[in-house]
């Protein structure tokens, strides 16, 4: 006796030895597959005629879209189920074709052909699918296998049922009885046996149901779904993940692969396409699909949110601004209005998620105290500018507080941080010599670094790592920055300028620089060189691959792939300015310590 038999209560004896609810399901999909091969036997001129006949009337109704899918699904299932002047329905003629190869889907054509259309009331649930009903027309007790919706005590239902085993499979649309339907149906109730001419009850039901029913509910699920609800598993892998997803009765955890997925896709137009599903799947109330796409939104957003938070994505990907977003979009049409209490909802337990992992962390104290630093040595300026020279020398700092930071810490302390990002805007859509030097400084200070164009085109910076690294490389940043115009500064009053031709003095200026960063860029490589012998011996510089691994590990939890391009450059490079500019760049030594 399998487990659904158990279920049953004990006036239900005659029913017992139900198949196991597996086989249920895979009979019932196999049933569909074989009326969906049925049907290639029915002239399509003969279905469109019935929907014409059904739907006829109905040309000026706002609604008359839905009814028509549901004259569509009826439809079919008269065409099914009439016999042709010759006695043969469209399964019959499926059987003698000779189409039929498997035993598995010749047996499902048999209990197809043999189908009965019923009457009925369910009296109680008996687990999933599984329903105690009665038959309205010959009183018969019987067992039910839906699959469409879940059906309420008391309720009434016109469907068409194939027996196997005890359990009675219902097949094709199932369509509410309220007294009206039932008035309509009365004529052919022969009470103690079943229905009078049900393919004419059937028919005058469905007719009635489709000029006075309410199309939304849920006489057809199977067919609203594909109008109502605008993605499939082919459009796309998150798409393909909520389908998968939707198919378990309780939510799987996250796979490390479906994570990177997911926060490779958070982006602006991703979360409203997600959005967008996820409220189509509310409205055709597919519970499967609105816990898949929840989930999948909650990554989302939190992924948004901790980018922000760390401040490496522009400006306009935030929650806020993505709310704002939602509300044009409903505004504009583009998205259904229930997106806005259901966007704040997630963003809501999307925040609460993104808080979880950074509640617990240990103290800060020794944090503060270097960022603090850091800081203090920010806020001095030079009047005249930043010269080369004390661009190293604040290089020399970064490090000697940084290094000196570092040693206070166990790989335990710094796994126990989170990640964070400085985002640095620029003026510029041009990438200059400047902007080589970025890698040198983010790879001295232990972070990674990359670039993005904001919406207005501009350049814009990001230092990514270990909170107090990234502030060294944003105070080494603002000091190689301030050399750069200081240095360029010297450079345009000097003798070699100005005994370039006017037309020249641009290429100059920038071969100046191209050779300044050069030289700044091989002076950084070779003070890391230095650091790194000074200190391998106290360990503090072999937690350097903790770090990059904790890096690498916080870039895949908030989906950033960052790509390698190759730029094809050509500009013109004078060689005595470039070289006069590489001299600058390495000439110069630092000194200064930390007091």
């Amino acid at each position: 006796m399998s487990s659904a038999a158990h279920a049953l209560p004990s006036d239900t004896q005659p029913l017992r030895n139900l198949p196991p609810l597996t086989v249920l399901d895979e009979l019932h999909a196999c049933l569909r597959a074989v009326g969906e091969q049925a049907l290639t036997h029915v002239p399509p001129a003969k279905i469109e005629a019935k929907i014409l006949e059904f739907v006829g009337p109905l040309r000026e109704m706002p609604d008359v879209e839905f009814r028509a899918i549901d004259a569509l699904g009826y439809a079919l299932d008269l065409a099914l189920f009439t016999p042709s002047l010759m006695g043969q329905t469209a399964v019959d003629r499926l059987m003698r074709s000779g189409k039929l190869i498997t035993s598995a889907k010749r047996e499902a054509a048999l209990l197809l052909r043999n189908s009965v259309f019923r009457l009925i009331q369910i009296t109680q649930g008996l687990g999933k699918d599984l329903y105690e009903a009665v038959d309205l027309a010959s009183g018969e007790t019987l067992v039910l296998f839906d699959q469409t919706m879940g059906l309420r005590e008391g309720d009434s239902w016109a469907l068409r049922t194939c027996f196997y085993e005890n359990a009675h499979l219902s097949i094709g649309p199932v369509t509410p009885l309220d007294p009206a339907m039932l008035e309509i149906a009365k004529p052919f109730i022969n009470h103690g046996r079943s229905l009078k001419n049900p393919l004419r009850c059937a028919e005058a039901l469905y007719r009635h149901f489709i000029r006075h029913g309410d199309p939304m509910a849920g006489v057809n699920p199977k067919a609203f779904e594909e109008v109502l609800f605008p993605f499939d598993k082919e459009d796309g892998p998150i798409h393909a993940l909520a389908v998968r997803w939707a198919d378990f009765d309780t939510l799987p955890e996250p796979s490390a692969a479906e994570m990177r997925l997911l926060r490779g896709e958070s982006y602006l137009v991703a979360v409203r396409e997600s959005l967008s599903a996820c409220c189509a799947a509310h409205i055709i109330k597919n519970k499967g699909l609105i816990a898949a796409y929840e989930r999948i939104l909650v990554v989302q957003l939190e992924t948004i949110h901790r980018r922000n938070s760390a401040g490496i994505r522009t400006s306009h990907e935030t929650l806020e601004s993505l709310a704002q977003d939602v509300k044009e979009a409903i505004r504009d049409g583009h998205i259904d209005s229930s997106a806005a209490p259901l966007f704040e909802e997630l963003c809501r337990r999307a925040k609460l998620a993104c808080g979880a992992k950074t509640a617990h962390k240990t103290s800060r104290d020794e944090l503060d105290k270097v960022l603090a630093r850091i800081q203090a040595l920010r806020s001095k300026t030079v009047a005249q500018g930043c010269t080369e020279e004390e661009a190293l020398a604040a290089a020399g700092k970064v490090a000697e507080l940084l290094d000196r930071y570092g040693l206070s810490l166990s790989e335990l302390d710094i796994k126990e941080q989170s990640c964070a990002g400085e985002g640095i805007q620029t003026d510029r859509r041009r990438r200059s010599a400047f902007d080589d030097c970025v890698g040198t400084i983010a790879d001295f200070c232990d972070c990674r670094c990359w670039y993005e164009t904001t919406s207005s085109g501009h350049i814009r910076h990001i230092f990514f790592g270990l909170p107090a690294d990234v502030a060294g490389a944003r105070y080494l940043y603002e000091k190689i920055e301030e050399a750069f115009e200081t240095e360029t500064g010297h450079f345009k009053r000097g003798d070699l300028y100005n005994s370039h031709a006017s037309s020249q003095r641009r290429s100059a200026t920038s071969s100046f620089q191209e050779g300044l960063g050069a030289g700044i860029r091989s002076k950084l490589d070779r003070l890391k060189e230095a650091r790194t012998v000074k200190t391998k011996a106290s360990g503090g510089r072999d937690l350097v691959p903790v770090k990059q691994g904790m890096i690498e590990d916080e870039m895949a939890d908030l989906g950033l792939n960052i790509r390698s391009i190759r730029t094809n450059s050509s500009k013109r490079i004078l060689a005595k300015a470039y070289q006069s500019g590489r001299v600058t760049g390495e000439a110069l030594e630092w000194e200064e310590k930390i007091q």
